[in-house]
């Protein structure tokens, strides 16, 4: 009932007046019909009256002995209003009240039907009933009335009753109208800037003005609260972007330290070793030399490892190239097939590359220590004008419900610095996993050129890796 408030609201205002109006005018047509059958019902007892008297022997011994003569004693004695008339059946007049001499030749028609009553309009617009009885003498008595004349007030409110219903209709439909003017539609279109309103990135109309003031004052505060949430947005982004940055810088410097210092001395050492080694020793000492010698070599592979893998050298030779070095490195590291698919890629910024790169990173990495995984996928193309990455891998996966924040609260960092590195380039993630099916990661970003590119062709790296 909720969800549907807003049309529930909009019936109960236009309800009722289609109900007023449907009533009103029920009554209006009750009305006439009541006085229609109120005159008519007079007029013929009118006439029946006149012509009962008119067929007494001694009304007609004194029409056949005198002229035409006026009728209006016999109109006074019933105090009736109306008039009455006789006329023979050629429609000529016999006698008549002194009303009906005048009203009769504007409104006779030879035509009226006997017996029964009809109308009639006057000349100026009366409306006449009028009704003909036969008498025994040939003759017929027409008796007529005036609505004004017998129901008056009821005449003038039949009159006026129309124009108040269609002015109440108007009102009502004007009420319904603005009503769905200035409350409903403005409600609408709020509702729906809202559902699809992201918030901490858009804004809403800070005005309606076609809006109620209490829709316009609530819009107002919304647009505050966005911008509030955008401002907040934008300052988490530069600091994360400023956090990254930092981590990054002391990734190089770490790598320089490590480079200069420890990985020289023990270059250094290895040397030495290998000097040792071509002088006369026992047996004993030779393999005591050996085993030296394997642990330096061993030592110099990791720090050398360990500086690439803190600041890649292989970034400036761009994403496509850095991508293809470290899905080589970390298939050999891992003993997994890592396969990368890609096709022709335009040239992007540092920030896109760095951030691509660190996801692989973090994703496969994540899917050999945490899923177990045997295969990854990694696939980068060009689609509508996005630059898409996606990584597919085989390992146990995690039940995802979609909140990366949470995540973090529990230590799980891995997903949320991937999320805030595409949230730098102003990017999008979606990742999809459940236990037991593996995760799909999937990263889009918006590139400033356009066009379709031509497919690359797929390769095992993991084979490369270990040949």
């Amino acid at each position: 009932m909720r969800r549907h408030l807003l049309l529930i609201l909009t019936l109960l205002v236009l309800i009722p007046s289609i109900a007023i109006l449907i009533v009103t005018g029920w009554g209006v047509v009750e009305h006439e019909r009541a006085m229609k059958n109120v005159t008519e019902s007079y007029v013929l007892d009118l006439a029946q009256s006149v012509a009962s008297r008119v067929d007494r022997p001694r009304f007609i011994h004194r029409a056949l002995m005198m002229p035409p003569r006026s009728l209006d004693s016999l109109v006074l004695d019933m105090s009736m209003p109306g008039w009455v008339a006789l006329v023979d059946e050629d429609g000529n007049l016999l006698a008549a009240s002194s009303k009906a001499q005048d009203v009769l030749p504007q409104i006779w028609q030879v035509g009226v039907p006997v017996g029964r009553a009809t109308l009639l309009k006057g000349p100026l617009g009366d409306t006449y009933t009028i009704a003909a009885i036969p008498t025994s003498q040939g003759w017929y008595v027409i008796a007529a009335v005036a609505w004004s004349q017998l129901l008056g007030p009821m005449v003038r409110f039949s009159h006026l009753w129309p124009a108040a219903v269609g002015l109440l209709a108007i009102v009502g439909m004007c009420a319904v109208w603005a009503f769905w003017r200035w409350l409903i539609m403005p409600l609408l279109s709020l509702e729906a800037e809202v559902s699809s309103l992201k918030w901490g990135i858009d804004l809403p109309k800070p005005d309606d003005p076609l809006a109620v003031w209490e829709l316009r004052r609530l819009r107002k505060v919304l647009y505050q609260l966005a911008e509030t949430a955008k401002e907040r947005e934008e300052l988490t982004q530069r600091y994360v972007s400023d956090l990254v940055q930092v981590q990054e810088e002391e990734r190089t410097k770490l790598a320089r330290e490590i480079h200069d210092g420890p990985l020289q001395d023990v270059t250094a050492l290895l040397q030495r070793i290998l000097l040792l080694k071509q002088e006369s020793w026992s047996e004993k000492a030779k393999k005591y030399i050996e085993i030296a010698e394997e642990s330096a070599t061993a030592a110099v592979r990791e720090l050398r490892g360990l500086c690439d893998t803190l600041s890649p050298p292989w970034l400036d030779l761009g994403l496509l190239q850095a991508l293809t070095e470290l899905t080589e490195r970390l298939a050999r590291i891992y003993g997994i097939k890592v396969y990368l698919e890609a096709s022709e890629i335009p040239d992007v910024n540092e920030d896109i590359t760095l951030a691509f790169f660190r996801i692989v990173q973090e994703a496969i990495n994540n899917a050999v220590k945490h899923g177990g995984a045997k295969n990854v996928w990694v696939r980068l193309a060009c689609e509508k004008g996005y630059l898409v990455l996606q990584i597919e891998d085989d390992g146990s996966g995690f039940d995802f419900e979609g909140d990366i924040e949470s995540l973090r609260i529990k230590g799980h960092r891995g997903i949320a610095n991937m999320a805030e590195r595409m949230r730098m380039v102003n990017g999008q993630i979606d990742i999809k996993s459940s236990s037991n099916r593996g995760t799909i990661i999937l990263c889009k970003v918006l590139l400033p050129l356009s066009g379709e590119k031509s497919p690359g062709n797929a390769f095992d790296v993991g084979d490369v890796g270990k040949s």
